[in-house]
């Protein structure tokens, strides 16, 4: 009687589902409360969250997970003897999915708290396919990490799972195992409204995670199942062969796991002659980019900045000549970074693609670039942008250049307009300066 209420229920206490539930929300919320303190929320960040920020939360799950299934299924348990195939799958399966509803539960609640933010915040977009990809990663980890546990039926299993969990999602962070994203739900990639998950790739994603909660269910069921004269191995040989299969594909495949998010929404304004473009997601940095922007060109700028394009609305690659791309993040960033803020990342980017984005190509010169830097620096410091003007001058500046930190703003202009070919060109040298 024992035996055959095991089978068909939960062989522990009801509360663990709950707690599991709990304890998967807080870690959820500890992992994403930083984005919280970001300048604003946007529905890419929030929507990547559902998956990257499974990397340990997820990985603790896995070891939970582990945990449970080798304490209620141990060589003591009535169902330690040996299983029927079919019975033992369906066992397995239906305890682990039962976990992993739970465990999805209580990730779901744990990211409210910035979803909420996005919904009070973002101008433009939703959640994304991520949300599947995340839901299916756990689901995943948590049959793995149960059904494994189930089979060793050894409290070392439970670290072991979760070492490794954490360290095969790190894998994706190298272009060689960039294709496991496409496995399991981390894929280290850095999300901006540019860009929404392949369509293609998530279909991928929820046939693989499939494959793998079947193959972890036979496993455990092979392992509890030897002694039973219908035990012979084929369903495990089965689904090791189709997860081999599609592993094999992943690697073979190696799509681009994000696409660009068409169409792109923006929004541009006019700064005098220069026209400021953004995605509509970063719409609450407009007027900052557009103050920023308009100092700049007071500081100096006015005579080669024409245009300032958020990188998550371009259709190229390549600024124009007049160009300059900003890649805003709204962090949280560190305050210790050098452009920790809007207005800073802005500032620091325009000035240093208007005066040294050619100073890599060949032909310049060391002397040119600190010229340019010196440059940079003035326009920063006559913008209000002291201490990225400190941080990007050069250390020993040319002697040549150094009329260049005593001019005001209407006389850099007129040098800015005077030799603006060489500007672009980070060509500046003692000759061409006043």
């Amino acid at each position: 009687m024992s035996r055959l209420r095991l089978l068909l229920g939960w062989p522990g206490p009801l509360w663990v589902f709950p707690a599991a539930a709990a304890l998967m929300a807080a870690g959820s919320f500890v992992a994403t409360r930083s984005m919280l303190a970001a300048d604003y929320v946007t529905w890419a960040a929030v929507s990547a969250a559902w998956h990257e920020q499974l990397w340990i939360p997820g990985s603790v799950a896995a070891a939970a997970a582990a945990a449970l299934g080798a304490a209620y299924f141990p060589s003591s348990s009535p169902v330690a003897l040996p299983l029927r195939p079919k019975v033992g799958e369906g066992l397995f399966l239906t305890h682990g999915l039962s976990l992993a509803f739970w465990l999805c539960l209580g990730h779901a609640v744990g990211l409210v708290p910035i979803e909420i933010a996005a919904a009070r915040q973002a101008t433009a977009g939703a959640l994304a396919l991520d949300v599947m990809v995340g839901l299916a990663g756990l689901v995943t980890l948590t049959l793995i990490g149960f059904c494994l546990g189930a089979a060793v039926r050894h409290w070392v299993i439970a670290p072991a799972v979760g070492l490794l969990a954490f360290a095969i999602m790190g894998l994706p962070n190298a272009s060689l195992f960039a294709p496991i994203g496409l496995i399991l739900p981390v894929r280290q990639f850095v999300t901006t409204p540019r860009f929404e998950l392949n369509p293609p790739t998530t279909i991928f994603a929820v046939v693989a995670s499939t494959a793998i909660c079947l193959l972890a269910a036979s496993l455990a069921c092979w392992a509890r199942s030897h002694g039973s004269v219908r035990s012979t191995g084929r369903p495990l040989l089965t689904w090791v062969a189709a997860v081999a299969a599609l592993t094999a594909i992943a690697f073979a495949w190696r799509p681009e796991l994000y696409v660009v998010d068409r169409p792109v929404a923006q929004m541009c304004q006019q700064v005098e002659d220069t026209e400021v473009c953004l995605h509509a997601a970063n719409a609450p940095a407009m007027a900052r980019t557009v103050n920023v922007v308009g100092r700049l060109r007071d500081a100096g700028l006015a005579p080669v900045l024409h245009r300032v394009t958020d990188f998550a609305v371009s259709d190229h690659d390549t600024p124009r000549p007049g160009e300059a791309f900003v890649d805003l993040d709204p962090g949280p960033l560190d305050r210790r970074f050098v452009a920790a803020t809007i207005p800073d990342q802005v500032a620091f980017l325009v000035s240093e693609a208007m005066t040294l984005r050619t100073c890599s190509q060949p032909g310049r010169t060391v002397e040119g670039r600190d010229i340019a830097a010196v440059l940079q620096g003035r326009v920063l410091q006559l913008a209000g942008f002291d201490q990225l003007a400190s941080t990007v001058a050069p250390a020993q500046p040319p002697s040549a250049a150094q009329k260049l930190t005593t001019m005001n703003a209407e006389q850099l202009i007129q040098f800015v307009q005077t030799n603006r070919q060489l500007v672009r060109s980070c060509l500046l040298s003692p000759a061409s300066l006043p």
